[in-house]
């Protein structure tokens, strides 16, 4: 994905520290002047829906450091996680406070991405399925339908009520439900990664050079998946001991 950067990274983690850096020091800017920022990635994106865009390497490049799934995926991860750590660090305050526009950019590469791989969802269920991916035919079916069926209804709710013009024309509490399917959806996401990581890794074989690759690149998922909940259960009881301490002289 980075140029140079060794195929063992993860793309999702060469995404993720591209995010990162993006946030931190864009921060100030995306959150007073969104627009420019969303049709940037919103035109970057809808360039990826064109056959033969990508005829030069650089070009394929820059969209890809941008507009990749990958990217899509990280600047999620990034709000998702930006929820669950301390929000007394400065590193959490600055994507807290972008966390809706983070949302709506990661929704622009996420949705062209979903366009151009939509077929595969019917491809999977038909007897051509497993000419294309052999043994793996199971776990990339289970990856993009079972999974991916559910996943993108937990996405395209949530994003397309993240817009600040249809947020606010709805009550607070139906915004609130709605933006609850946001856990389902980091599970979801989580899993596909897995999924997709082994199937690809059963498709070309442990003989081969991309097998440990892939294989790594599972294992970061789940890394992700139970990090985000150490840090989601670390927080709620902490909450739980604040509001004991606050209700025990009452109680007293």
């Amino acid at each position: 994905m980075i140029p140079f950067v060794p195929s063992i990274v993860p793309n999702i983690v060469q995404a993720l520290v591209l995010v990162v850096a993006f946030t931190l020091i864009a921060a100030p800017v995306l959150r007073k002047h969104p627009v420019p920022f969303y049709v940037f990635y919103a035109a970057l994106s809808a360039v990826t829906l064109i056959d033969g865009i990508t005829w030069d390497p650089w070009a394929d490049v820059v969209l890809d450091l941008f507009v990749s799934c990958y990217v899509g995926v990280a600047f999620y991860l990034a709000v998702m996680f930006a929820g669950a750590l301390p929000r007394k660090w400065w590193v959490t305050k600055r994507f807290l406070s972008v966390r809706t526009e983070l949302s709506v950019i990661g929704g622009f590469i996420i949705a062209a991405h979903i366009c151009r791989v939509a077929f595969m969802i019917p491809l999977s269920l038909s007897m051509y399925w497993t000419f294309i991916w052999g043994d793996a035919a199971p776990v990339m079916m289970a990856a993009v339908t079972i999974v991916g069926v559910p996943l993108l209804v937990c996405f395209a709710v949530p994003w397309l009520t993240s817009f600040r013009f249809i947020r606010k024309r709805m009550k607070h509490s139906t915004w609130k439900t709605i933006q609850a399917m946001a856990y389902p959806f980091m599970g979801l996401l989580v899993l596909q990664g897995i999924l997709l990581s082994l199937g690809h890794a059963i498709y070309v074989g442990p003989g081969t050079a991309e097998f440990a690759d892939y294989m790594v690149n599972a294992a970061t998922y789940l890394f992700f998946g139970i990090a985000y909940v150490a840090c989601k259960v670390s927080m709620a009881v902490k909450n739980h001991q604040k509001r004991a301490k606050r209700t025990s002289p009452q109680a007293s």
